[in-house]
């Protein structure tokens, strides 16, 4: 916490110096908070998705130099103890022609964050190659007993291959969130040692069609195979129903959720979900989404 504060800190001395001219301030929220309504009829009020994204208030600056610094905090952490910082991204970044590099803790990359989503502290450089193809790797080191090693992603928007090599890999509760089950809790130093992953992203018509899968092997945990599917519909007035399956080949468990999203304007939307494991009801959600 205290080295992320100094980063800061090194951050705007930085860009405050450098800049010929006042650099430009970027203030915000993303706002992720939803009422969950268990089968037992328990309610909560969350302020983070069911799929590991936080609520946060953030703030970025701008200079000249093409340099920036960007810090968000959380509105509620719950990754504790495996990410025990309520900040949850701190990094200096350079914006080059088409790339850029980031020091500090960032989420790396991983195929769509749809399954391995996970905040480290380390350097990332993204690279544009051809035909519209991105490298994104990262060097991550979160300290003993917790996350280390090296994230690549390497294709489009549209299709994609990610290795993760290291140790503690998939440790934190942000990664595989809703295959997991609310009710997971990590145990530091188990993580797999391996992580490799396709993913894909098409467009048809009003259709849009996520898979990504995902091989874990060797490690502390388990080797098991992830398997992620979406699918959505844009429809006028900013209604957009959208179905996603999860399933984990080890455990042998299959979740799936039936949700309306329906965009309100202003940067809102309401996003009522009902989650089944198997064929059992598990819990409804009643989500407001914002970002302003």
């Amino acid at each position: 916490m205290k080295r992320c504060i100094v980063l800061q800190l090194i951050g705007w001395l930085v860009l405050t110096a450098a800049c010929s001219a006042e650099p430009l301030y970027e203030f915000g929220f993303n706002i992720r908070s939803r009422i969950r309504v268990d089968n037992n009829r328990n309610a909560n009020l969350l302020l983070y998705s069911q799929f590991g994204e936080y609520s946060d208030v953030h703030l970025a600056l701008h200079g000249e130099n093409r340099l920036s610094v960007y810090v968000s905090q959380k509105l509620q952490n719950f990754d504790k103890p495996v990410d025990p910082d309520e900040i949850e991204q701190l990094f200096l970044s350079y914006e080059g022609r088409g790339w850029r590099v980031r020091a500090g803790k960032t989420w790396m990359p991983f195929g769509q964050g749809m399954g391995e989503r996970e905040l480290a502290k380390g350097i990332l450089l993204s690279m544009p190659l051809w035909q519209g193809n991105i490298l994104d790797i990262a060097f991550a080191s979160n300290g003993r007993s917790r996350q280390q090693g090296v994230f690549c992603r390497f294709g489009s928007r549209s299709l994609g291959a990610s290795v993760a090599v290291g140790e503690n890999l998939a440790l934190s509760k942000t990664a595989f969130r809703f295959i997991r089950g609310e009710q997971y809790e990590p145990v530091l130093g188990k993580g797999h040692r391996l992580l490799i992953g396709v993913d894909t992203r098409q467009v048809a018509g009003v259709t849009v069609w996520q898979v990504e899968a995902i091989v874990a092997r060797h490690g502390q945990m388990p080797d098991t195979e992830y398997l992620i599917a979406q699918a959505s519909i844009r429809l006028p007035a900013g209604l957009n129903p959208v179905v996603r399956v999860e399933a984990n080949s080890r455990a042998r468990d299959i979740r799936w959720m039936a949700s309306v999203q329906q965009n309100m304007g202003g940067g809102f939307a309401l996003y009522p979900q009902v989650v089944f494991r198997r064929s059992d009801f598990e819990q409804a959600n009643i989500e407001l989404r914002a970002s302003f």
